[in-house]
């Protein structure tokens, strides 16, 4: 769980603080919902009710992923005046608020006074509600002689944004597999989304083997930032128009590469495909798109892989939809 924060409430000074802090915790841990107003809300009103029952108390947030938690507790009004007859505390009217604008919500009274109150909120819904939700699939297969594959398809939702990552080691067999799997493990092992710096620690994976072709992306609702080295194939497909990726020549692992961040604005309804060199040439040349927009994400790249798959190759496909346009 990301390191959270904890704003002391005892004033109405404090709701400000607190609007602030949480402001300035969001833009770091979840930039796409810097402005999400159910957080706002809910925190609010959790130090609201700290105000008019708990006399005084702290407000915590802490978020894993898309799940955000926002904690409140308190000392209570009545034991801290010096009594401990807890049974005067109210709930008051805001909790009614919370229950209604978060995902889960516990209550609890403490054996001393005071109560805990936790509110979860699950941010990817709050996204949805604002326009911005994906569906991501992959499909991927080896070479129709081989049990290992040379080819990754990996993503991983963190931060507020999504990953995207595509490779092609070259070759292909159980060598090619080795590799691809230690690529998937450090993968699996990143916990921050820095396409640099994830590019440099995949260059120091790949020194002294035969190299791979590779597309890294982060998807977020500021848009599309990726780098693209090799033969990787990458679309992205608007209604009515398709615009193909940028990319640099090299391979990863096997000659000097400059980073290079391509930018992309994203429209509301949009497809992101990307393949590698194993899916037929002739894919993206079909006019007609609208099947894919109608389409589950994982079933589309399986479409594409069963119907366009060269088989004497590895391949895979990498699709991201818009979820505005299922």
């Amino acid at each position: 769980m990301r390191e959270g924060l904890t704003v002391d409430v005892e004033m109405e000074a404090d709701l400000f603080i607190l609007e602030h802090k949480i402001n300035k915790y969001l833009k770091e841990s979840h930039p796409d919902m810097s402005s999400a107003p159910l957080v706002h809300l809910v925190a609010r009103e959790l130090a609201t009710n700290i105000l008019k029952y708990g006399g005084k108390g702290f407000i915590a947030v802490k978020s894993e992923g898309d799940k955000l938690t926002i904690a409140a507790e308190d000392e209570g009004k009545v034991n801290r005046e010096g009594g401990i007859n807890i049974s005067k505390r109210g709930l008051g009217i805001g909790l009614d608020v919370i229950k209604k604008n978060c995902d889960k919500l516990d209550v609890e009274q403490k054996p001393g006074g005071g109560m805990v109150v936790n509110a979860v909120l699950n941010l990817s819904q709050q996204r949805k509600e604002k326009g911005f939700a994906v569906q991501v699939g992959t499909a991927s297969k080896p070479h129709y002689l081989e049990e290992d594959n040379g080819d990754i398809c990996f993503y991983k939702e963190m931060g507020g944004k999504y990953f995207l990552f595509v490779a092609d080691v070259l070759g292909h067999g159980k060598k090619a597999g080795v590799i691809a799997k230690e690529i998937e493990l450090y993968l699996q092992n990143i916990n921050e989304i820095d396409l640099e710096k994830i590019y440099a620690g995949l260059e120091k994976i790949l020194q002294a083997t035969r190299g791979c072709a590779v597309f890294l992306a982060t998807v977020s609702q500021s848009g599309l930032e990726y780098l693209n080295v090799g033969n990787i194939k990458g679309w992205l497909i608007n209604p009515g128009s398709g615009k193909k990726l940028n990319g640099v020549n090299g391979v990863v692992g096997r000659t000097s590469v400059g980073v290079k961040i391509f930018k992309e604005m994203l429209p509301a309804d949009f497809v992101l495909i990307v393949c590698t060199d194993g899916i037929k040439k002739l894919f993206i040349q079909a006019a007609d798109m609208k099947w894919l927009k109608k389409m589950d994400a994982g079933e589309a790249a399986e479409k594409i892989l069963q119907e366009f798959a060269i088989k004497e190759d590895d391949a895979s496909v990498l699709i991201l939809v818009s979820e505005s346009t299922t």
